[in-house]
């Protein structure tokens, strides 16, 4: 193969569209869009598909977006083995396709468990990237997490939704806390309100969601997102925008989003106000701000 031909197929995976990508021994389904240096964005890896991501306007403003359906979630295939559902192996996805596509610097970003995967891979393969955008990542799902997460959902019990369904908290903290697993459908279906500062968003928003319940046992069974990342996350030295909605109950910009930018010297925290664990669709203008904000201080 000519230096050329080489160039041209790498140019190819990167045209706007749907690819798919043979990475680490499965089919990685991918999604190009936006123009600028290289973003990579992974499906949160515990069931959604990555298509309820798309599109992050704000970042494909600003970079070339490749939004991708992690191992056995969306139309990626994956190995029928929970013991290769770990962290680890989602960050070494996250490699091999930055491999794949050929660019030797990336930005990450990543929301909820994504988030989570991005800041893993920053802490392994900073020498990579270009910046890191974590949207209400999980940090460190530990006794303070959990304590604010509690705090957080009684507080809902007297906001107008939730006096107009009074059991509706019960009946969510019931299917949290029980014995058994539920589906990941049945589990949006009891809680998704609570995601939002808008609570009556949460039906029509989930109900367009992508998921497999399939790969949220193995990466339950594996404990991938089980993982406190704060003692590592000083290692981090690229750029790092770390924004959390204001309500988010699940991640909360607290324990997770003040502690990270706390021992992080090269991140920005951006608290999106009347916003919940979507941020960027509760309030779209200031989280594209946010990032438009952040971009504009990186170096050029």
């Amino acid at each position: 193969m000519t230096v050329m031909t080489h160039l041209e197929n790498l140019d190819h995976r990167l045209r706007g569209g749907e690819h798919l990508a043979e990475i680490n021994g499965f089919d990685l389904h991918y999604t190009v869009r936006g123009s600028g240096p290289v973003l990579l964005l992974p499906a949160p890896g515990s069931g959604p598909s990555v298509g309820y991501l798309i599109p992050l306007t704000a970042l494909e403003s600003h970079c070339t977006v490749v939004y991708f359906d992690t191992r056995h979630s969306g139309s990626s295939s994956g190995p029928d083995d929970p013991a290769q559902y770990t962290l680890d192996h989602f960050v070494a996805d996250l490699e091999a396709l930055r491999v794949y596509l050929g660019v030797d610097r990336v930005f990450v970003a990543g929301h909820s468990g994504g988030g989570h995967q991005a800041l893993a891979y920053g802490i392994a393969h900073g020498v990579h990237l270009l910046g890191l955008i974590a949207i209400d990542a999980i940090i460190a799902p530990d006794a303070l997490r959990m304590v604010e997460l509690l705090r957080r959902i009684e507080a809902k019990r007297h906001e107008p939704f939730y006096r107009a369904h009074p059991t509706y908290v019960d009946d969510a903290m019931a299917l949290m806390t029980g014995s058994e697993a539920p589906s990941l459908g049945r589990l949006l279906e009891a809680t998704g309100a609570l995601y939002f500062h808008s609570p009556e968003r949460a039906a029509a928003v989930f109900a367009t969601m992508e998921f497999d319940d399939q790969v949220l046992e193995y990466t339950q069974a594996s404990a991938f997102q089980n993982k406190n990342l704060l003692p590592e996350l000083a290692q981090i030295t690229a750029p790092t925008l770390l924004v959390y909605g204001e309500d988010d109950f699940h991640c909360d910009p607290i324990t997770q989003g003040a502690r990270a930018h706390a021992v992080m010297p090269s991140s920005r925290l951006e608290v999106i106000p009347e916003a919940g664990h979507l941020p960027w669709l509760e309030q779209p203008a200031p989280f594209a701000t946010a990032c438009a904000r952040w971009f504009a201080s990186l170096p050029a």
